[in-house]
């Protein structure tokens, strides 16, 4: 029996099972904050963070592969990824990041799953502070990943890679300022597009998400439509200095309430002193007249690496929070702090 089993095994077509990728990221920091933003909608003094904490900074664990087919002009394509609390504090140990099911076509890859939406991935690398209490996601709207969502990424063009997305709401009832609602049943009622283009230094996007949002969008406002458009520029100005602008104007139209625009902006840049030390400094805004809303922030930081797989880093941020809509009493108005020291480790 075993050597029918392994004379079977050497039989089968050389690829028709590639191992698949086992691979991880830990990041773990401790951080201090005082009166600085948990995100970018700060709408009272419970948005505003004042602790020490032991943050797991988005730790995930995943499997990625890619096998071919009986044709050979498609393969299979798949990952399950999954954040890790690694610090212990949340009541879930696991949740769901980007994963899906999908074909390698001659057209580019088409999946299914939990994904990015095309405006976060269109930051590229520009966020010096990603995945730390200092990430972007203090002054940006667009920094979603979509459940259910239909994907469809083309082959590289010369640099030029186009992405499109679409997700169905699955009967999502979106409550807004009572008694408006509505229902999201429909196959595109979040949907996006954007194209990348990447080529020795340069890096540029243009994204767009026309979505939903049923969280709180405003003083006592629940749901409502989002618009994104996302404008991001990176140029490595020589293999030891690194420059990035991203600029975002979303678009909130609540069910029952004004609509609202907001801005966002960031600036960043990177400079190694020697090939263990690098120097970072980031300037982030968010600026929403309709919302009476600003929010800006200032980092600066250092990276070192301690092995090939390991780098420990340390920043200290700046913020500036002004909430201060006519006619109401919930006003914030706040400057803010923000310490942290950690290791990242990669497998």
């Amino acid at each position: 029996m075993l050597l029918a089993a392994s004379v079977a095994t050497a039989m089968l077509p050389v690829g028709a099972m590639a191992a698949p990728t086992f691979y991880g990221k830990l990041n773990l920091s401790v951080d201090k904050t005082s009166d600085y933003p948990e995100g970018a909608l700060v709408f009272s003094q419970d948005d505003l963070s004042d602790a020490w904490f032991v943050s797991s900074n988005n730790s995930r664990l995943g499997v990625k592969g890619e096998e071919p087919l009986y044709n050979d002009s498609l393969s299979v394509i798949y990952q399950m990824e999954v954040g890790y609390d690694a610090d212990g504090d949340s009541s879930a140990t696991f949740s769901t990041r980007n994963s899906f099911l999908g074909l390698g076509t001659q057209v580019g890859k088409i999946f299914a799953g939990r994904y990015d939406s095309v405006v976060k991935l269109a930051e590229g690398k520009i966020d010096q502070f990603n995945d730390t209490v200092a990430d972007m996601d203090t002054v940006f709207l667009g920094q979603r990943r979509n459940s259910n969502s239909l994907n469809w990424e083309s082959m590289d063009l010369g640099g030029i890679v186009v992405r499109a997305q679409l997700a169905p709401g699955e009967d999502d009832v979106v409550v807004g300022v009572a008694p408006n609602s509505e229902t999201k049943d429909g196959l595109t009622d979040t949907w996006g597009l954007s194209a990348t283009y990447q080529q020795d230094a340069l890096y540029a996007a243009l994204a767009y998400e026309s979505s939903y949002t049923d969280g709180t969008v405003g003083p006592a406002i629940d749901g409502g439509d989002l618009e994104t458009v996302r404008a991001s520029l990176g140029l490595n100005v020589s293999s030891s200095v690194a420059v990035g602008a991203i600029v975002e104007r979303s678009k909130l139209d609540p069910y029952g309430a004004p609509e609202g625009d907001l801005m966002s902006y960031l600036l960043s840049g990177k400079f190694g002193v020697s090939e263990r030390v690098a120097l970072k400094a980031q300037a982030g805004m968010l600026d929403s007249s309709d919302l009476d809303l600003d929010v800006a922030t200032l980092t600066v930081g250092a990276d070192y690496k301690l092995g090939d797989f390991t780098t420990a880093y340390g920043l200290i941020s700046a913020s500036d929070t002004d909430f201060d809509p006519a006619g109401t009493i919930n006003d914030v108005d706040e400057s803010g702090m923000a310490f942290s020291v950690g290791m990242i480790h990669k497998f």
